[in-house]
């Protein structure tokens, strides 16, 4: 065997097993899940938080903490979660316009870093005041004016490209028919003895 096969080899197994190594320890971690007791919401309405996988990093004692738009946002609650990481916490919409907005929970270490896999978020709806029933605006109507009409190149430029590809079709769809015509084998003559 040669030289040049046996590096080939073995890099190729040591790439297999880091990649194999790599996606065993990421499947390792579960990642960590919250879940709202409900998806929307007006403000002041209380809603509840809970979470799962959470498991507090040696050194820490803030807890996880649940905070309103980003993993920094204000802070709207915190709790210390239990052995197993689960955790359970109520918290008070804040007030702010309509729309939809990211609650985070986050953990961090005894240094101020994010625990692996996390910070958990949620998607919640802020809902508004019953809007007012929307009028319709009248309606316009379009008549053909009097002023310079707009560029026709676009149209121009899709008709051409469309010519171009149709003549590029036949031109490969003839050169394709006369090398077949062109390969056919001849007839052998035939000997008589």
């Amino acid at each position: 065997m040669s030289l040049r096969r046996v590096l080939v080899g073995s890099v190729a197994a040591l790439g297999a097993a880091v990649t194999l190594a790599s996606a065993a320890a990421f499947a390792c971690i579960t990642p960590a899940a919250v879940n709202l007791s409900t998806a929307t919401g007006k403000p002041g309405d209380v809603v509840t938080m809970t979470g799962t996988s959470f498991k507090m990093p040696e050194g820490t004692s803030t807890g996880v903490q649940i905070r309103w738009k980003t993993p920094d946002g204000p802070l709207l609650a915190q709790v210390i979660p239990d052995a197993n990481g689960a955790f359970s916490a109520t918290f008070k919409v804040p007030d702010g316009p309509p729309g939809y907005y990211v609650i985070a929970a986050v953990l961090k270490d005894a240094t101020g870093q994010d625990v692996p896999s996390t910070p958990g978020r949620a998607l919640f709806e802020v809902q508004g005041a019953v809007a007012p029933p929307v009028t319709p605006a009248p309606a316009r109507t379009f008549t053909e004016s009097s002023g310079t009409p707009g560029s026709s190149f676009p149209i121009i430029l899709v008709g051409s490209l469309g010519v171009v590809g149709l003549a590029l079709f036949a031109g490969g769809f003839v050169a394709v028919s006369r090398s077949r015509k062109a390969k056919a084998p001849a007839a052998a003559a035939v000997r008589q003895d």
